[in-house]
């Protein structure tokens, strides 16, 4: 009878367990507006769930693959700022050692001037760009797209990161309540296998119940291990992203499903943008260009230049100096006004114009593409999201009935009408159970998750600022 004892406070112990029968909780209804100030209860949980998940999240700015993102933003930032810049300038010189024949350079003998043993020459351009025109507006959309890629991959790494994390804390919790649950059912095994020797001792037991019972607590160490060694994964994983970071509650967080636009169409969009970019380059390429500007000859050695192009419509401004200078009769010039056309017609041109319309179209249909591959995995995360939480209600269910079937069996072993190897089998039925609704918990956060990825949603918004090493 006191072995019986033992064993019914073992089976209750594992029968009062926590049954964590909640999925990933879905935000509360918003309350409504009243006049008061003071937030209600549910936004106060809510805002602290967001500091308590921004805090957890931090670590991860120190991350490689963030921080490389983080660096691609920052260049293509760079980039398109010097696609603004008003002003350039250029800048060569050059210094010449003249090898002469020897003539008379005697200045009295008539018609004979002395040449010279050195020369030199600098010349300086200031391109002005008070409107970006052509080429230069070309290239600005150019780099105001290539940031908007470089933040769509930013984005979708901090999204990626921030999910791993999210999942690691809540798997070393499942971990922790799988290896509770699953020690407390050893615990019972054990008593079962005490209490059936002593029955085979005293003659009311058979070697088989010896047996089976031998093996319910083999099952059980199992179990026990298995969630020993996921524990210990799950910790090494988060580790790894957020280093020492407070725990996270994750059940305590509202995650709703966020809506936008898939991060598939986004990036296919701006390929196409990019490409009609291309065909705007390549189509200006075609055109002649028409050069006009004015040239003053300061002395015989200084000029200074102002001319235009037809392409860009950049002012540009010049200064050259050379020496020996100009001589009878061109030092008798002051100024010259020169303009020009040129234009390029080859084979090549035509071809590179009709490969950036090809990829135009292409990258149009890519968009097409995107939009139709976006409307089915948005269905297909629907559908899996509602398949996870049918799951987890069945996964809830079993828990229950699990629970009442280890109830009933201890309450017969005590009328003495079953025997104690039922009470194990029943502890061990409900240990089982309860590690498959801690995976399906696990998966409907998961899946809903997912949703989160699709768009390249961060669940905490971290500026590229605070993520530079």
């Amino acid at each position: 009878m006191p072995q019986a004892s033992i064993l019914a406070l073992c089976i209750l112990a594992v029968a009062t367990l926590p049954v964590a029968a909640a999925q990933v909780p879905t935000p509360p209804p918003p309350a409504t507006t009243a006049a008061a100030p003071t937030p209600s209860p549910a936004a106060a949980a809510n805002a602290s769930g967001e500091a308590a998940l921004k805090a957890f999240l931090a670590p991860l700015a120190g991350y490689p693959s963030l921080q490389a993102a983080a660096e691609s933003v920052l260049t293509a930032r760079a980039q398109l700022h010097a696609a603004y810049d008003p002003v350039s300038l250029q800048a060569t010189g050059g210094y010449s050692r003249f090898d002469n024949t020897l003539v008379d350079t005697d200045p009295t003998t008539p018609g004979v001037q002395p040449l010279p043993a050195n020369g030199g020459q600098i010349s300086a351009d200031v391109t002005l760009r008070p409107w970006l025109f052509g080429d230069t507006a070309d290239q600005a959309s150019k780099s105001r797209l290539e940031l908007q890629q470089a933040q769509l991959d930013y984005e979708d790494a901090l999204t990626g990161l921030q999910i791993q994390a999210v999942q690691a804390a809540y798997g070393v919790q499942l971990a922790q309540e799988s290896l509770a649950s699953a020690q407390q059912g050893e615990q019972v095994s054990q008593a079962a296998l005490a209490a059936t020797r002593l029955r085979v001792q005293k003659g009311a037991g058979s070697e088989r119940e010896l047996r089976n019972a031998e093996t319910g607590l083999q099952q059980a160490q199992g179990y026990v291990a298995d969630s020993q060694g996921s524990l210990a994964v799950a910790r090494a994983t988060l580790q790894s992203l957020v280093g020492t970071a407070a725990p996270l509650d994750v059940e305590a967080l509202a995650l709703d499903v966020p809506d936008g636009t898939a991060l598939s169409v986004e990036k296919a969009r701006i390929s196409a943008q990019l490409a009609a970019v291309a065909v705007a380059n390549a189509t200006r390429s075609v055109y002649p260009v028409v050069q006009a500007g004015y040239t003053w000859n300061l002395d015989n050695e200084n000029r200074v230049g102002v001319s235009i192009e037809s392409r860009t419509l950049q002012p540009q401004v010049s200064y050259n100096f050379q020496s020996p200078g100009t001589v009878f009769p061109q030092n008798a010039i002051n100024g010259s006004f020169q303009i020009g056309l040129s234009m390029n017609i080859s084979p090549g041109v035509i071809d590179g114009l009709d490969a950036a319309h090809a990829q135009l179209r292409a990258a149009r249909d890519g968009v097409a593409a995107a939009v139709k591959g976006a409307a089915v995995q948005k269905a297909s995360l629907d559908n899996d999201l509602a398949q996870a939480k049918r799951a987890l209600k069945l996964a809830q269910r079993k828990v229950e009935d699990a629970t009442k079937t280890l109830h009933e069996d201890q309450s017969r072993q005590a009328l003495g009408i079953t025997t104690p190897l039922s009470t194990q089998q029943a502890a061990l039925d409900l240990t089982q159970a309860q590690m498959d609704l801690q995976q399906a918990r696990q998966d409907v956060l998961a899946k809903t998750l997912a949703y989160y990825r699709f768009y390249a949603t961060p669940l905490v918004s971290q500026p590229v600022s605070e993520v530079r090493p």
